[in-house]
């Protein structure tokens, strides 16, 4: 049998995984910046390591598609203007993209890796301390970024698509209690000077809507009077978190708060496109974090931020047996895993859930165990007799 031959070494071309036979490059490119990819014989590793350093050293590019001229800051520009076009959370989107444009900014947007992008959000969770969840959000702005640029036909990949989903921990769900509540509402109500004593009506409305919908707090504070149908009894958002329109219920306790605010925005002669809640003092209120901040800090309650009140709503649902699936709804869940952090909640429920498999007077399991028991005692006894039987003839 002929001997392998042995392959020479070479600066930049190394095997990632030793006997794999699957050989990368690695080299600094025009930018000054690391590239490293998967070629796969040794030989083609060798030819492609040495046509492009070849071509660096020159100063030219490789002929090839004008694609590869595309920077990515080109594509992150794209995708923020379609993001802000789409995605109610567009601001959240842009932070994300223009943290990585930083870091990959003038690069040939072909030329990023996915192991290039692992690596950085790796980088920036360790250092940043980022959530498991966090990371997932980065990994998806990404991928955005370059799925636009694949439909504009300026790339052909999309590098993104590969990187590693991070574990997401459920975590412990904040809640208020109804003892918490009654203190949250008597700080509203004492709270001096003027602050929410002028808007003490509205912060009240405000509070109640949250705790009786769900909602989120872009969408509680961008809904104008147009989006609400009283007499039906809902809330029409047109756009969401998830890019997606959905109704949200309201119960007759919503439906008297919203009455009142309308009667009132009606005696003040606001216009039917604002939105739903104003004081005073500030007009128009987009972000109740002034009054929320100084009745929670008055009323002693900790660890507790304007979505905990959608977290509330939620929790108590499940804890007054409401399945999980109509409490996804009602939340506007994309998928009812998000809805299944509150399932522990209903231990109640789900006693009575099990309770169901007991029919009236069946027996208990030591009784059917002494049934079992006698039952294969008589059926021993009959073949017995049997035997006796059958000997006598």
């Amino acid at each position: 049998m002929p001997r392998k031959p042995k392959e020479e070494k070479h600066i930049g071309v190394y095997e990632r995984d030793k006997g794999s036979n699957v050989w990368w490059i690695r080299y600094t490119n025009e930018q000054g910046r690391r590239v490293a990819f998967r070629v796969g014989t040794h030989s083609a590793a060798v030819h492609v390591y040495q046509q492009r350093t070849a071509a660096i050293r020159l100063g030219v590019l490789l002929p090839g598609s004008p694609r590869r001229g595309v920077k990515f800051s080109e594509l992150v520009a794209d995708a923020i203007k379609f993001s802000e076009k789409h995605h109610r959370a567009s601001k959240d989107f842009k932070q994300r993209v223009n943290l990585a444009l930083d870091e990959f900014g003038d690069r040939v947007a072909e030329s990023i890796t996915t192991r290039e992008l692992q690596d950085w959000i790796d980088e920036m969770a360790e250092e940043r301390e980022w959530t498991g969840g966090t990371q997932n959000r980065f990994k998806s702005s990404l991928s955005t970024v370059f799925r636009e640029g694949m439909r504009a036909n300026k790339v052909t990949v999309n590098p993104a698509r590969l990187i590693r989903r991070s574990k997401e921990s459920l975590g412990r769900v904040r809640f208020l209690s109804y003892d918490e509540e009654a203190k949250l509402r008597k700080a509203i109500a004492a709270t001096v000077p003027g602050r929410i004593k002028d808007e003490g009506e509205s912060a009240f409305a405000q509070l109640d809507i949250a705790l009786h919908t769900g909602m989120r707090k872009s969408e509680q504070f961008s809904s104008t009077w147009e989006q609400v149908d009283l007499e039906r009894g809902f809330i029409y958002l047109s756009m969401t978190k998830n890019s997606t329109d959905r109704f949200v219920t309201l119960n007759s306790a919503a439906v008297e708060v919203l009455r009142r605010l309308q009667e009132r925005h009606k005696e003040i002669g606001l216009p039917k496109d604002s939105t739903l809640f104003h004081s005073k003092r500030e007009g128009l209120i987009r972000n109740p974090r002034k009054w929320f901040a100084t009745a929670l800090e008055q009323a002693g309650i900790e660890g507790v931020t304007w979505h905990t009140l959608r977290h509330t709503f939620a929790s108590r649902l499940v804890m007054a047996g409401v399945d999980l699936k109509t409490v996804q709804e009602l939340m506007g869940h994309k998928t009812i895993a998000m809805t299944a952090r509150y399932a522990h909640l209903a231990p109640t429920h789900k006693l009575q859930a099990l309770e169901t498999l007991v029919r009236p007077g069946s027996i208990s399991v030591q009784s059917g165990y002494k049934l079992a028991t006698n039952a294969k005692k008589a059926t021993r006894t009959s073949k017995l007799n049997s035997l006796q039987f059958i000997e006598s003839k």
